[in-house]
């Protein structure tokens, strides 16, 4: 396993200085966030994607994965109104055109929550209508999409691995697998070794996060909470994961990220070594 870390944390940064940094830090890759004023739509050219993909390679990283500015922001794929998902679709079409151009393995793809009102299932018809033509389009590229298990407080219609698989089975796509958080572990108290169990293969990515076990997604460094990150480690060894392990930290830290990033990487690195 290998660590990186998402660069959303980083968002008062260019993405250029964001990358030289986790590079600095030691991690050994990064997960690209698709909002301003890092990757968002068209706000690189190809030639600029070009050269922040050749920016990346120099410093040794590894482009894990573009994370789409979608936890509430204007996007959803299960929004009532099909003008908003087409939209959506549309973003997140561009989005797989700029992971491909930055040799990105992973598009990830969040569920949102239904709005006050309109039933779950209806909900989640929309967003699987929507992830299947978004999937139909990421064919032609060698890349993933992943969607991520969130708690309930962020979606009411993906909150365990099985939720997720559903989506996946019912589309039949071949380019679609699952992204774990441990913060939703920590909170859903889902076993880990359960949903590995489940989802195989089909496990492309670990989000890595803390809080302290409560009802709400905290976002914090991993070891400031409550969840077990040493099991978390020997589980994923034990089924044979061989993915990165992705930190995903809260903007909360975005004043002065440098030391939260410093000490989630030298702890992760000091679990992996220990299990």
């Amino acid at each position: 396993m290998r660590i990186a870390t998402a660069t959303s944390v980083l968002f008062q940064h260019t993405i250029q200085d964001a990358v030289r940094l986790v590079a600095q830090l030691g991690f050994d890759g990064v997960d690209i966030w698709g909002g301003r004023p890092h990757v968002y739509r068209n706000d690189l050219t190809g030639e600029g994607l070009g050269e922040l993909r050749g920016l990346i390679a120099d410093l040794g990283l590894t482009v894990v994965s573009l994370m789409p500015a979608f936890y509430r922001y204007p996007h959803s794929f299960s929004n009532p109104n099909p003008r908003v998902r087409e939209d959506s679709i549309g973003y997140v079409r561009q989005c797989i055109d700029n992971a491909a151009v930055l040799g990105a393995g992973i598009v990830l793809i969040v569920p949102d929550h239904s709005l006050h009102g309109q039933p779950r299932e209806a909900s989640r018809a929309r967003f699987t209508e929507s992830v299947d033509v978004v999937a139909r389009y990421a064919s032609q590229y060698d890349l993933m999409l992943g969607i991520e298990v969130l708690y309930y407080d962020e979606t009411d219609y993906v909150n365990s691995a099985e939720d997720a698989l559903a989506i996946i089975d019912e589309l039949g796509h071949r380019n679609i697998g699952v992204v774990l958080d441990t913060g939703t572990l920590n909170l859903s108290k889902d076993d880990p070794a359960e949903a590995l169990t489940k989802l195989g293969g089909r496990l492309l990515q670990v989000h890595v996060n803390d809080n302290e076990g409560g009802r709400e997604q905290q976002n914090l460094i991993p070891g400031e909470g409550t969840y077990d990150f040493r099991s978390l480690i020997h589980t994923l060894r034990e089924h044979g994961y061989p993915g990165f392990l992705s930190a995903e930290l809260t903007k909360g830290y975005a004043d002065d990220p440098e030391p939260p990033l410093r000490t989630t990487v030298e702890r992760l690195r000091a679990w992996l070594q220990a299990a």
